[in-house]
């Protein structure tokens, strides 16, 4: 009896290991487990991730010949349950490539770009997600031994704050002295704006893109405008203009160089991850004016997922 019991489990043993294909003579179908973890420090040294990304788009790529081996996405209850993901992947060396927080105001090209829906659907856009891009390269062994990796994002946005002040119901020039003009319908555009940003998180190298940002009316001042809107990143010496519109036909008011006021006011966009550009456009009798916006550290109404 106690031959038989042994020799069952022997068979149920070895049928199990031929249903998963997993025997010492083909490991063909075996995989490897994998624990990857991901990490954003921002311009620190402290894990901030919890508190910047609340979605993960994650792709695996083969090394070997560039084909996708799967993709996986995880939500902000699945990151709050395990900041990272337990993977399973054939041996073989494969390339991870992460998005964080691509939402609604994202569109994905697997493989190729990430952009604002606008850019492929040729509609008008305000914004884009505050995106993160993370990625690291990591092998499985044909031993099967799990294995632990990092993940380590970089901030793929530059945030920009606009006030415009004076703006509604007020009087302003249009062409020197010679008109006024009520422009409570003035629009903010920011044009020559990178289009997309690819698998290699490099933005694009064609500025076409024009922004056109919603504007709000301050809830501490109502004559004045307010907005937040993201961008994909940018350099220092970039041909970026910032208009004020109005009109059906959105008549350019003024415009100002981004290059420009940035030297003024000494912001860089470079070598940081977290950047924040506040800027203030004031209208008065004298004109229109330009400046940096000395905000309060947290704008009312803004989070971190606009």
């Amino acid at each position: 009896m106690r031959r038989l019991r042994l020799y069952m489990l022997f068979v149920l043993t070895t049928v199990m290991l031929l249903m998963t294909g997993c025997i010492r003579e083909n490991m063909d179908d075996c995989k490897g487990k994998v624990t990857l973890r991901f990490r954003y420090v921002g311009d620190g040294t402290t894990d901030i991730f919890a508190e910047k990304i609340d979605k993960v788009t994650m792709y695996v790529y083969s090394a070997a010949d560039g084909s996708l081996a799967g993709v996986f996405e995880y939500d902000e209850k699945a990151l709050d349950a395990y900041q990272g993901a337990n993977i399973e992947l054939y041996p073989g060396s494969y390339q991870i490539i992460c998005w964080g927080n691509a939402f609604e105001n994202s569109t994905i090209h697997e493989g190729d770009r990430i952009a604002a829906p606008g850019h492929f659907d040729n509609t008008e856009i305000d914004t884009n997600d505050p995106l993160y891009y993370g990625t690291t390269d990591i092998a499985i062994p044909e031993t099967l031994v799990e294995q632990d990796y990092v993940c380590q994002f970089v901030c793929s946005h530059i945030k920009v704050n606009v006030r415009l002040e004076g703006f509604v119901g007020a009087w302003t020039t249009q062409t020197g002295l010679q008109s006024r003009a009520q422009i409570d319908n003035v629009e903010l555009a920011m044009t020559r704006l990178p289009s997309y940003t690819d698998f290699d998180n490099i933005p694009a190298a064609d500025h076409h893109s024009t922004y056109y940002p919603t504007l709000q009316t301050d809830e501490n001042d109502d004559t004045s405008f307010v907005t937040q809107f993201n961008t994909m990143r940018f350099k220092d010496d970039n041909d970026i203009m910032l208009q004020l519109l109005s009109g059906p036909e959105r008549t350019v008011i003024q415009e100002f160089s981004l290059a420009e006021f940035m030297s003024k006011y000494g912001i860089s966009v470079e070598n940081r991850n977290e950047i924040l550009i506040p800027i203030l456009i004031r209208a008065s009798t004298a004109g229109i004016e330009i400046a940096e916006w000395e905000q309060k550290p947290v704008t009312p109404g803004f989070d971190k997922d606009n």
